[in-house]
């Protein structure tokens, strides 16, 4: 738990956490737990450094400091974001929590942001990366420091991802400097005093934790999931191969359908942020087994996907974007005629394709809820504040500037999906559970090292993950290298029989689909007074 209470007037503190103090007591500090056990550190790094402290800090830490003798409250996020950060700014002062929940009991009267209430129902994720569904509330930004005092609150920017290239070595080099920061990164989320396993499924992303893993300790648990009667996406025997070829300590847990109506319930009590993966619910069911196998902290291959270029959706809407600025460059047309001529007879199959190189896919970036949202958003009405919205009229597409390129494409992805989605839920589902989730492929010293390689060494468009192919070439074998990308699917028929039951009790709309009942339960739940 980490939250802190401070009077702007009177420049008093209270802070709730895991604290920690200077001799005399005048420093003290309450931190989330980061990855490599650093807490230790803040306080000398800020007698010595001040506030630029946090320049000094790579490690998945988020905390608050607050300094007596200069009547200063410092407020960190760390850099990629793996730790929730929220506030309020009260006639008094101004609130932190780690849970938006925690922050909300302390807003009189909540307000709905309802562009971010729908972007969520449309995208599964929030997209906005300050501001939350909730009018008072924000974000403390990841790679963002707050400062409170007599003076106010003021926030700032201490890191962000750089895509410069300065990298001047070969691509074998590139790869041997990409194995080591990964296996860096492994050893370090396995040096945790409680127990530890790897979620393990096909892929190349959670395979090269289990392998790295094993480089640094004799025994390595691993977990493998599937569902009771349902294979079209299980994955376990893949994954036991894996483990058998490589001695690793095989668990399989079988997820059945039949007891998710039984912890449903309590799984929507965690969410207090509008994030509707259909997913979640098995991965809630997952975290309830390690729990039960003794598990503490999981690592997971989350952000491999990201870092690597793993979305054709995406991959196609880059190239579309290209497309575009390639076309807009042929007019006028009277001096620039031959390149017009050129880029037809290049691209004509996109040009007579509905004119693709024009216009972005408004599917995207999640194109399976495109069809459920526009049903819903006909008929779809919330009526709050004495005022009634209509949901048609919001417009809930993610817009990239005119220049965007592949950086910008998975920069979004990995701000919004892999951070405000993933983490988000990873986080507040294994906490739930009592189990620590740790992300060995967002490592600091590793996005800045991918981030300096040029684009060409990085990425092919027409071979998903290239690089991390490479890189894992002579160490993971074809069967996993070259294998169909799967998804972890959820129980869909659970679900639309839930869909076909629910009655609104917020939100009005003639068609119900899981976002838009998740998204009138989170309503219930928080706002319904």
């Amino acid at each position: 738990m980490l939250s802190v209470l401070y009077n702007f007037h009177n420049s008093t503190c209270k802070l709730e956490g895991n604290l920690l103090e200077n001799k005399d007591k005048s420093i003290q500090v309450i931190y989330q737990d980061g990855i490599y056990k650093r807490a230790d550190q803040i306080i000398p790094l800020y007698e010595k450094y001040g506030n630029c402290c946090v320049e000094h800090l790579k490690d998945a830490l988020s905390f608050c400091l607050y300094d007596k003798n200069k009547n200063q409250l410092l407020v960190v996020r760390d850099r990629i974001g793996e730790k929730q950060l929220y506030y309020a700014q009260l006639p008094t002062g101004v609130v932190f929590a780690d849970s938006l929940k925690d922050v909300l009991q302390y807003v009189k009267r909540p307000q709905i942001r309802i562009h971010e209430l729908a972007q969520p129902i449309r995208h599964n994720y929030p997209i906005d990366l300050q501001h939350t569904w909730i009018e008072q509330i924000k974000r403390v930004r990841a790679g963002e420091y707050a400062i409170a005092d007599t003076d106010g609150l003021r926030l700032y920017t201490y890191w962000k991802r750089n895509h410069t290239v300065t990298f001047q070595g070969t691509k074998e080099e590139a790869i041997a400097e990409t194995q080591r920061l990964i296996r860096a990164s492994v050893q370090r989320c396995m040096q945790a005093d409680e127990s530890v396993a790897v979620l393990l499924s096909g892929g190349i992303d959670s395979t090269t934790l289990a392998l790295f893993a094993k480089e640094c300790k004799k025994e390595v648990h691993v977990i493998s999931a599937g569902y009771k009667g349902q294979h079209a996406c299980d994955e376990r025997q893949v994954a036991k191969r894996f483990a058998q070829e490589h001695g690793l300590i095989y668990h399989e847990v079988e997820l059945d359908v039949d007891d998710f109506q039984k912890i449903f319930d309590e799984y929507i009590q965690y969410i207090d942020e509008p994030c509707f993966d259909v997913s979640s619910m098995s991965q809630f069911a997952l975290y309830k087994k390690a729990a039960e196998m003794g598990f503490k902290v999981i690592l997971s291959g989350l952000g491999g996907d990201e870092l690597f270029y793993s979305y054709k959706d995406d991959n196609a809407q880059i190239r579309a974007l290209q497309l575009r600025r390639e076309f807009d460059a042929c007019f006028p047309l009277k001096k620039n005629w031959s390149k017009y001529l050129k880029f037809m007879i290049k691209n004509w199959r996109y040009v007579l394709m509905a004119n693709y190189p024009l216009l972005e896919d408004d599917r995207l970036p999640i194109a399976w809820t495109y069809n459920d949202y526009m049903e819903f958003a006909k008929t779809a009405t919330i009526e709050y504040d004495n005022e009634i919205i209509s949901f048609k009229d919001i417009d809930v597409q993610p817009h990239f500037s005119y220049n965007a390129g592949l950086n910008e494409v998975y920069d979004h992805k990995f701000s919004t999906f892999a951070n405000q989605l993933c983490v988000y839920l990873g986080n507040k589902l294994g906490k739930a559970n009592g189990i620590k989730l740790h992300y060995p492929l967002l490592d600091v010293e590793l996005i800045e090292f991918l981030d300096t390689l040029p684009i060409e060494m990085k990425f092919d468009a027409m071979v998903s993950k290239k690089f991390q192919k490479e890189v894992m070439k002579e160490l993971l074998p074809d069967y996993i290298l070259y294998a169909r990308k799967r998804g972890f699917e959820p129980p869909f028929d659970f679900i639309w029989k839930m869909c076909e039951q629910y009655k609104y009790k917020i939100l009005k709309s003639d068609h119900v689909f899981f976002n838009s009942m998740m998204a009138d339960k989170l309503l219930v739940q928080y706002l319904d007074k």
